[in-house]
């Protein structure tokens, strides 16, 4: 309700439901190359350009405040057309929500471990997430809420969408942090501050068609099986772990 109060009348939600994630991470563009060639021979060449500009918001909190913050987790994101030269970001703004993670429940827990792999696949985090077109006086409506930018950034980089019904995507980019609109210096730094020429950031995406566990579990097992089919390229974590293979980013 409050997401659509702060667009027009034509403001449609376009997702919602539960969200089965993985992520990784790629230090060289070789292997970026090497996992897009190999998505494109998944996906079926389902590819389209990606770029983001998402603005991050979190409930700021009185002074002197002991109340426990609400975990979830608003972006606000404006991007432009996959078929468009222009520079100008020309698709319509959507507020995501994203709720707190989710418990894997006890049926969906066999796939995980299954009897065909000595491996056991990496669970995904799994959360509730609902997205909405907006209008471009979201920011100031946010405000008004109590709700203040954490980082801006832009991403930049590739898309594919597979999957039942198209629910799965597989997104890979690099992140720019937007500091102001002269300067937006890259994110790509490691432990001890040197600059790394290219990381990507890749996720394995699945949108559940509702929140019943049967729904849930054909989510999770699409994203395992693209996690198994990429594994060869690149290695796939839950989001919500501390540690995440790949190069250590400040």
């Amino acid at each position: 309700a409050m997401a659509s109060s702060s667009s027009s009348n034509s403001s449609q939600q376009r997702g919602g439901n539960v969200q089965a994630a993985l992520i990784g991470l790629l230090d060289s563009k070789p292997y970026c190359d090497r996992l897009i060639q190999a998505c494109r021979a998944i996906t079926g060449r389902s590819e389209q350009k990606l770029l983001h500009r998402e603005s991050t918001y979190k409930l700021s909190q009185p002074p002197g405040s002991s109340q426990k913050q609400l975990q979830y987790e608003l972006r606000v994101r404006l991007g432009k057309t996959a078929s468009s030269d222009s520079d100008k970001f020309v698709q319509p703004m959507s507020l995501i929500c994203y709720g707190d993670s989710l418990p894997v429940h006890p049926s969906t827990d066999k796939v995980f471990r299954p009897e065909d792999s000595k491996r056991r696949l990496p669970k995904p985090s799994l959360r509730r997430v609902v997205e909405v077109e907006v209008g471009h006086t979201c920011d100031e409506f946010l405000k008004l809420f109590g709700f203040e930018v954490d980082y801006i950034y832009i991403r930049s980089g590739q898309q594919f969408v597979c999957g039942t019904n198209d629910r799965c995507s597989i997104m890979i980019s690099e992140i720019h942090q937007l500091q102001s609109q002269q300067q937006t210096p890259k994110l790509e730094r490691d432990a001890a501050g040197k600059i790394v020429d290219h990381v990507y950031l890749v996720e394995v995406l699945a949108v559940s068609a509702d929140e019943t566990p049967a729904s849930v579990e054909v989510a999770v097992r699409d994203v395992l099986a693209l996690a198994d089919k990429l594994s060869p390229y690149v290695t796939l974590n839950c989001p919500d772990d501390r540690k995440i293979d790949g190069p250590k980013l400040q």
